[in-house]
């Protein structure tokens, strides 16, 4: 193991296939009891992002769309619309699909059996391409959350979804227990669909993080916590080596800066973990990486698709083929609204819900951002 690990280090950042190779070692324990291709955790029982793009077909019928001059219509043919990037003539790279669309849940909590998700992440990884957009949708955005009435839960805050869904809750009999709740709401409130989920809690982002030697970042402005309910710089702008316990502040710091400031820095936070995990001492690590994951994450991938995804991460940049993009703060607007499971008024974001549905279905298409 040494051995491989010390050929990829003197080498340039090329060892996708080698990755693979290693992969194939440190997941022996958990083959042992899942096969090769089976989910690490239970899987969706969901229609998944690459059956619904995968079958998406332009209309056979024209229909009228509006121009610029009134009371004219002009017909719409299927060039006109959105398409899907899929390219069948472009063999996906690592043997993976065309695309993969995975849900990420940052879990507020040092274990899984209760917590929010404060952090929601979508990441479409295109294997035709090699780019990977990561969207980052807004814990507070106020939404109808499905399969719970029967325990009085109709709508709520997007990462309450989470919460419904977990195992020490009870309220959920879908699968996949809060990523499952999170990922059925996210599609019948947007029409999103994703092939996977990964949730990560607090003492797994810790250890992350630690297990790669910390972390260097940018803050671009001071970040503040609570300190007896009064607000504590406890960063100042500037540049910053960060090990787990000082990332995870930031990440959930979100005094003066609200929920999009948050996310803001989460971005800077998951762009240095990216390029810190794909650099020589970050492969160095690797085993003992891999092995936090496996242990303290939940997630529905197979060794299979880990495999892959290690694979293309050695044909990406992350600084030209990884896009970051939140829902733009232009479609929410921050208002009161009744919880009435919890019977009291909670600051959240409202939206116009067509326009949102447009907007992951373009990013479900590759067509954003």
């Amino acid at each position: 193991m040494q051995k491989i690990i010390d050929t990829i280090s003197d080498s340039p950042i090329k060892y996708g296939a080698i990755l693979g190779v290693v992969m194939v070692l440190i997941l022996g324990v958990g083959i042992a009891y899942s096969r090769w291709d089976a989910p690490l955790g239970p899987a969706l029982d969901l229609p998944t992002a690459t059956s619904v793009v995968t079958e998406t077909s332009p209309p056979t019928e024209t229909s009228a769309l509006p121009t610029d001059t009134p009371g004219v219509m002009v017909s719409a043919t299927p060039t006109d619309l959105p398409q899907p990037t899929l390219t069948p003539t472009i063999e996906p790279m690592c043997g993976g699909p065309p695309q993969m669309t995975i849900l990420i849940a940052g879990v507020a909590s040092d274990g899984y059996l209760f917590g929010l998700a404060d952090a929601v992440r979508v990441a479409r990884v295109d294997f035709q391409t090699g780019k990977v957009q990561v969207v980052a949708v807004p814990r507070d955005l106020w939404v109808d959350i499905p399969a719970v009435a029967d325990h009085g839960v109709t709508e709520g805050k997007l990462n309450q979804a989470y919460f419904y869904g977990t195992e020490g809750m009870g309220f959920f009999d879908g699968s996949g227990y809060g990523s499952g709740l999170l990922a059925q709401t996210l599609q019948e409130e947007f029409g999103l669909h994703v092939d996977h989920y990964l949730a990560v809690n607090l003492h797994a982002f810790r250890n992350i993080v630690d297990g790669i030697g910390g972390v260097d970042v940018y803050l671009p402005e001071p970040v503040y916590t609570k300190w007896f309910g009064e607000p504590k710089l406890f960063k100042k702008a500037g540049s910053h080596h960060l090990d787990g316990k000082e990332a995870e502040k930031i990440v959930r710091a979100r005094i003066d800066i609200g929920d999009y400031g948050r996310i803001n820095n989460q971005t800077i936070v998951l762009k240095a973990i990216a390029a810190k995990m794909i650099s020589p001492s970050g492969v160095k690590n690797l085993p003992d990486i891999v092995s936090r994951l496996i242990n303290y994450t939940l997630t529905d991938l197979s060794p299979s698709d880990v495999s892959k995804l290690l694979c293309l991460a050695e044909k990406v940049d992350p600084r030209e083929d990884v896009t970051y993009k939140p829902i733009p703060d232009s479609m929410t607007e921050g208002e009161w609204v009744m919880d009435e499971y919890q019977g009291y008024n909670v600051y959240a974001l409202t939206y116009n819900e067509e326009e949102l549905r447009e907007l992951f279905r373009n990013f479900q298409q590759g067509l954003w951002p």
